[in-house]
C-alpha cells in the first residue's frame, strides 16, 4: 500500500511538471515564406542594377503570409553541398558540406568573416557592410540610408527582405566558382528556427536562379 502511495505521489509531481512547462513554452507561429536566390554576378560586373527591386545578387525572403516576426527570434539555417563538377571541370572540394547559420539574437555581431573557413560551420549576426547599417532592405528604402536590420527589424506578410550579400547568408564565397561551384541551378537546403519555441517555420531546398 505504502508504495502505491508513493507511486500516485511520484506520478502526480511529474504530470504536474510536465504540464507546468507546457504551459510556460512560447506557442510556434502561424507563418509561410518564400525565399529566392540569385546565382548572378554582382552589379559592377557588367552587370546594370534593378533599383528600386533587389540587385542581381541579392537573397530576398518574403512572408507570403502570418504573424509579424522579430527577426531576433530567428535563425536561418543554410546548407549548401559542393558539385562535383564545374563547368565540366572537376571541383577539389567536391561532396563537402557548408553549414551557416544567421542569428538574429546576434544582430549585427559578429558577422562572417571571409578569411574563415566555411567548412566549420558557423553561426553569425549579419550586416551588409562593416558599421554599416545597410542590412536587410524593404521597399521604399532603396539601397542606402538607414534600413531595417536583421537582428531588429520586424518581418511582416506582404514585404521582401532583401540579404544583399549572398556571401555573409550563405556562409562562403559565392563567386568563387572553382572552390565552390555555386551557380544557376545549386540547391541550397533553408531551414528558419523560430528560437522561443524551438519550432521550424520553414524548412525546404530552395533553387539559385540566374
Amino acid at each position: 500500500m505504502l508504495m502505491l502511495v508513493v507511486t500516485i505521489i511520484v506520478a502526480a509531481l511529474v504530470s504536474s511538471f510536465s504540464g507546468g512547462l507546457s504551459d510556460s513554452a512560447e506557442p510556434a507561429p502561424t507563418t509561410a515564406f518564400d525565399i529566392s536566390i540569385r546565382a548572378g554576378d554582382e552589379v559592377g560586373n557588367g552587370v546594370k542594377s534593378n533599383a528600386p527591386g533587389p540587385a542581381p545578387e541579392c537573397v530576398v525572403l518574403t512572408m507570403v503570409s502570418g504573424d509579424t516576426l522579430s527577426s531576433a527570434d530567428l535563425q536561418i539555417i543554410t546548407t549548401y553541398t559542393v558539385p562535383e563538377t564545374y563547368n565540366g571541370v572537376p571541383l577539389k572540394n567536391a561532396g563537402k558540406v557548408i553549414k551557416h547559420t544567421l542569428d538574429g539574437a546576434i544582430g549585427q555581431d559578429d558577422v562572417w568573416d571571409e578569411n574563415s573557413n566555411p567548412f566549420v560551420p558557423q553561426v553569425n549576426g549579419y550586416c551588409l557592410l562593416p558599421d554599416s547599417a545597410m542590412n536587410c532592405l524593404v521597399p521604399g528604402n532603396g539601397m542606402v540610408g538607414n534600413p531595417p536590420c536583421f537582428g531588429t527589424c520586424l518581418f511582416k506578410a506582404g514585404e521582401p527582405y532583401w540579404f544583399k550579400d549572398r556571401n555573409a547568408f550563405l556562409g562562403f564565397d559565392v563567386t568563387d566558382r572553382t572552390a565552390y561551384g555555386f551557380q544557376e541551378g545549386s540547391v541550397v537546403h533553408i531551414t528558419i528556427v523560430h528560437t522561443p519555441s524551438g519550432q521550424t517555420v520553414y524548412d525546404q531546398d530552395v533553387v539559385a536562379t540566374w
